[in-house]
């Protein structure tokens, strides 16, 4: 049976770790041998091992070391607070001296959990799929880098950290990031992206050109994420049948990436809209203040079935991200049949068919966006219309099974010596139309 272990700092906490413990179900589904290795398990899943600094000591207190060390090794925000990670942990190589042994290493978001330095080492024993959630491992410490670019080249004078030095932190980082992928052969690590536009920015990168790349979308359950009576659940959330509901994630607003004052402006703009009703989904401390608008937040919900009706009550998601991977809160309402409007950046491209199941407008366009907005608001033929189409699209392209069987194929080629290093430019990308 084919052995997978699949490297994550957490289970649940953030998207990556979700699209990531999805994937590790779905293989198990498939009749691989996944295990899901991780710095903190925050559930109780038989298959999620934690790591443990010290073999035989009491869960508390490794996880208790294992927060000292990061204490020690913290994580710096820049001003647009968004998230900024350098590539070496405190404990070294431990964490990988002490995982599960595979056919083939799984890496997922790492940051704080598994040391660059061991990258090596761990090729040695088996290969490495390295599938890329955000930019980090081909930057100088930014997890999103804002359209700077620098990362094509050697980073330094890093706008983040507001640095006018060259040979910065960021830079430092860079050069010790390609020492160590020049110890790693290209046949023994292949990266994966959830959307073209950061397999793309992985080619550009000046330190993973020159790996094989492939796209594999992330996939849900689309058993759990589906159309329900929308009048039922509508009903349920005190929303009356005739009532306009905008749907917007707001867990992160401090991010300016996430684009919540571009939501905020777009959302300004139609306060006169006929019984317009704002519903909010994300931690409970982001609670937007709207004024002129209903809003309604429902806080952070971790039932997927709950999450599902609140996609089901909205008549649209808006999503006004400035650049991103491939957001699940995108994939997720598409399955429950909600028309999705944001900008058209990243991943977000790759899963929105534009005028089909939702409407998309240049980003960082305003005025484009509240346009979008208020058509599928407007116009309830076309936003009915959408809705099986939104459907649809996700059911051909983002099931879990169709996600967990491009991989198994992947991890297959790989073992079978059949992945040729010199193809740089091959994608595998079975989400597109």
């Amino acid at each position: 049976m084919l052995r997978v272990t699949q490297l994550s700092t957490t289970d649940t906490v953030g998207g990556a770790a979700v699209a990531a413990k999805r994937l590790h179900h779905a293989l198990l589904e498939q009749g691989v041998a996944s295990t899901f290795y991780v710095a903190r398990r925050l559930t109780h899943d038989e298959n999620v091992v934690e790591f443990k600094v010290a073999k035989h000591a009491p869960r508390q207190l490794n996880r208790y070391i294992y927060a000292l060390a990061k204490r020690l090794n913290p994580r710096p925000y820049f001003p647009g607070g968004g998230l900024f990670t350098g590539a070496w942990t405190l404990l070294g190589h431990v964490p990988l001296r002490v995982m599960p042994a595979a056919d083939i290493y799984h890496l997922h978001w790492i940051a704080g959990f598994v040391d660059f330095r061991s990258l090596p080492r761990l090729a040695r024993r088996s290969p490495i799929v390295w599938t890329f959630h955000d930019m980090n491992a081909f930057t100088g410490g930014c997890h999103y880098d804002h359209h700077c670019g620098r990362f094509t080249e050697q980073c330094g004078m890093c706008p983040f950290l507001q640095s006018n030095d060259s040979r910065d932190a960021t830079f430092r980082t860079i050069q010790r990031k390609s020492r160590v992928l020049q110890a790693i052969p290209r046949s023994r690590l292949v990266v994966v992206t959830p959307s073209e536009w950061l397999a793309s920015e992985a080619r550009r990168s000046s330190l993973f050109g020159k790996f094989v790349t492939r796209v594999i979308p992330y996939g849900i359950d689309l058993s759990v994420y589906k159309p329900v009576d929308r009048a039922v659940v509508r009903a349920r959330l005190g929303f009356a049948p005739d009532d306009r509901v905008v749907l917007f994630v707001a867990e992160n607003l401090v991010d300016g990436r996430k684009g919540f004052r571009e939501t905020l402006e777009t959302l300004s703009r139609i306060t006169n809209f006929p019984r317009l009703r704002i519903l909010t989904l994300g931690n409970p401390a982001n609670s937007p203040q709207m004024a002129g608008l209903q809003c309604r937040h429902v806080g952070s919900v971790r039932d997927p079935l709950e999450i599902r009706d609140i996609y089901n009550a909205a008549d649209v998601f808006i999503i006004t991200s400035l650049q991103d991977n491939f957001p699940n809160t995108v994939v997720e309402a598409l399955a429950c049949g909600t028309p999705v409007v944001g900008f058209a950046t990243g991943g977000i491209i790759d899963a929105v068919e534009n005028g089909v199941c939702g409407l998309l407008s240049a980003t960082g366009d305003i005025a484009g966006l509240t346009n979008c907005l208020l058509t599928i608001l407007n116009d309830d033929a076309r936003r009915n219309a959408m809705r099986p189409a939104a459907r649809n699209r996700a059911e051909k392209h983002y099931g879990a099974a169709r996600q967990a069987q491009a991989y198994r194929a992947l991890y297959e080629e790989i073992l079978n010596g059949d992945i040729d290093p010199d193809a740089k430019t091959s994608i595998a990308s079975p989400h597109l139309p």
